[in-house]
């Protein structure tokens, strides 16, 4: 199993940030941006379908309740600071598929179908980020 120090170690590798302390930031706004979004249960039920390594940064996030704001990218631009809808767009890509890596591909779909639309798209783009067999050399 993945410990959490090698997890935000994948983050950071994926989204290219200079620091781990970078990719644990991008983790938190990404699931605290989910947390505003989304309902309690269906916050909830993102949670459950987490591995353990993930499950502590959701924890960890802040929520704030709910935004209001139905539009989690829109919100994660906003609350990140990023300049361009784009590179909010990334953080989640990155978030993504550092999940996707460590979870089988039932729990995958399961995570995806339970996420707003928008959303599903990006986690299917960040199939195209993940990190290969060379990336060991990193880590």
């Amino acid at each position: 199993m993945l410990s959490r120090e090698e997890y935000i170690k994948r983050v950071t590798v994926l989204g290219q940030y200079l620091s781990p302390e970078r990719g644990k930031a991008t983790a938190l706004l990404i699931f605290s941006c989910l947390k505003g979004t989304l309902s309690a249960e269906e916050a909830q039920s993102i949670y459950e379908l987490l591995p353990e390594p993930v499950r502590y940064l959701w924890k960890e996030a802040p929520s704030n309740g709910r935004s209001g704001n139905t539009d989690c990218v829109a919100l994660a631009k906003k609350v990140g600071n990023y300049p361009y809808r784009a590179a909010a767009e990334r953080a989640f890509e990155v978030v993504f598929a550092s999940i996707g890596e460590i979870i089988d591909d039932n729990t995958k779909d399961k995570l995806i179908g339970r996420l707003p639309s928008q959303l599903k798209v990006i986690f299917e783009r960040s199939r195209t980020c993940a990190l290969d067999g060379s990336v060991g050399d990193f880590l």
